[in-house]
């Protein structure tokens, strides 16, 4: 059990580290709520600590999963965060060691079929893991129940109850924000297709494919907010092909690994834009493109330049 201990705290520093490094202020204050918690234990018993932590622990990730943030981690919308966690830190130190406070967590078994270490506590707990999963049903986002299961698990089995804090919040918090900083470097943030660095990857040893250029011209004569927009609806729309996708200076790529698949997807492509029409605010409208495509010639530059040079000529 020492080592979840020490596999718990090493993933709340690494996580409080990353969340810091790339700006996730969220994940931030809930793994440095984490450390500041883990605080009742510095001169309280074990037990008398968890009572503490199986309180306060829920209340805290729901408030903080509610709250809105500002960008910057270090920034006046975000100091009631930091002074809620410096008076929870405070008292951390001191409830743990108060007796009345001790004795008005023990339990009354309201629940017949489950003793939890703290019943007021578990109530907290299960509400806010009714509201996150409420809310996650609404945003198809489940992460915030998920962390706060891992973070408040060594609560729920009593064989635990006498070992030292652990979690696995801090490591899905870690996970994620590694997943996240991948998809920064090789996602495009709009389309959520590959960029140049995605495609480079996947063409890696590759010497047989087709590839294909889709050109908007819409896109580079709308404005920012306008092609954000736009290019949201067009990547909706291509998410229908059963096609390799990249997304690379305002034009989407394509991949087929040979020309029975390039003219089978490109044909039913081109069918699918003549008779969609977009909408851009409550105006429908059809969107001007050009499609051309070639078999691999080269490196990706070359292939490129071959297609814009395609391009032009259509």
């Amino acid at each position: 059990m020492d080592f979840l201990f020490i596999f718990s705290l090493f993933f709340e520093f690494l996580a409080l580290f990353l969340a810091f490094y790339f700006h996730n202020v969220r994940i931030f204050f809930l793994s440095l709520s984490l450390l500041v918690l883990r605080t009742a234990y510095l001169f309280s018993p074990v037990f008398q600590a968890h009572l503490f932590l199986s309180l306060f622990l829920p209340l805290i990730f729901l408030l903080f999963y509610l709250k809105n943030f500002s960008k910057f981690i270090f920034s006046w919308q975000n100091i009631q965060a930091f002074l809620l966690l410096i008076l929870v830190g405070v008292l951390a130190l001191i409830l743990p060691q108060n007796t009345h406070f001790n004795a008005t967590n023990l339990n009354y078994e309201l629940l017949s079929f489950y003793t939890p270490l703290n019943e007021l506590g578990f109530v907290f707990f299960l509400l806010a893991l009714l509201f996150l999963g409420l809310r996650g049903l609404k945003n198809l986002d489940f992460i915030p129940l998920l962390t706060l299961f891992g973070a408040y698990v060594s609560f729920l089995i009593k064989e635990f109850w006498s070992f030292k804090y652990f979690e696995f919040a801090s490591f899905i918090f870690c996970f994620i924000l590694l997943f996240n900083a991948y998809k920064m470097l090789f996602f495009d943030s709009l389309t959520k297709f590959g960029n140049e660095k995605k495609l480079s990857l996947y063409l890696k040893n590759k010497e047989e494919y087709f590839i294909a250029l889709l050109h908007f011209d819409e896109l580079s004569k709308a404005k920012e907010s306008y092609q954000s927009l736009i290019l949201r609806q067009i990547a909706k729309i291509l998410r229908r092909l059963k096609a390799q996708f990249f997304f690379i200076d305002k034009d989407f790529i394509l991949i087929f690994k040979d020309e029975e698949s390039a003219l089978r997807h490109l044909g039913y492509l081109e069918s699918l834009l003549k008779n969609t029409d977009l909408n851009l605010e409550n105006e429908s409208f059809k969107l001007e493109f050009k499609l051309v495509w070639q078999k691999n010639e080269g490196n990706l530059w070359q292939n490129l330049q071959s297609l814009k040079e395609k391009l032009l000529k259509t």
